[in-house]
């Protein structure tokens, strides 16, 4: 199974790039949803997120791109509060560099992974999890 790839102009094709148009917008429709779900939690149900800090802003940043979580006044709810509440959740320390970590992986600077939207594309698709989030949360105690 194959996530990603070298082209021979040294460009790299994430496994999400193989898939179409609509297969994408489901994915991340799924990964929203399954995100929301997380942020609703409470931080006292235990549950701890088991992959990097870098995936946990990847996937907040991705789901705020897509702004569907709305404020009561309808606006699109700002990245860091997302990012707040997710954090607080999953049990994580919030990274003092929040926005130069969401650049950076957006850019894939410095990050040696495919983007987690991909690697959910991947779970989602060829693994055929249903809730691909689920294999990166862990409850405790």
């Amino acid at each position: 199974m194959i996530i990603e790839m070298y082209t021979g102009d040294g460009a790299v094709t994430e496994y999400s790039s193989t898939l179409t148009k609509e297969q994408r917008k489901h994915a991340r429709n799924q990964m929203t949803m399954h995100f929301c779900e997380l942020l609703e939690r409470s931080r006292y149900e235990n549950l701890y997120w088991m992959g990097s800090m870098i995936d946990l802003v990847d996937l907040a940043h991705e789901v705020y791109m897509t702004e569907t979580l709305i404020d009561r006044e309808g606006h699109p709810l700002p990245f860091g509060l997302i990012a707040r509440r997710i954090f607080a959740a999953l049990h994580m320390p919030m990274p003092s560099n929040l926005y130069s970590m969401a650049y950076n992986a957006r850019n894939r600077k410095g990050v040696k992974q495919t983007s987690m939207f991909s690697r959910y594309c991947l779970m989602l698709y060829d693994m055929k999890a249903q809730r691909p989030l689920n294999r990166m949360v862990e409850r405790r105690g």
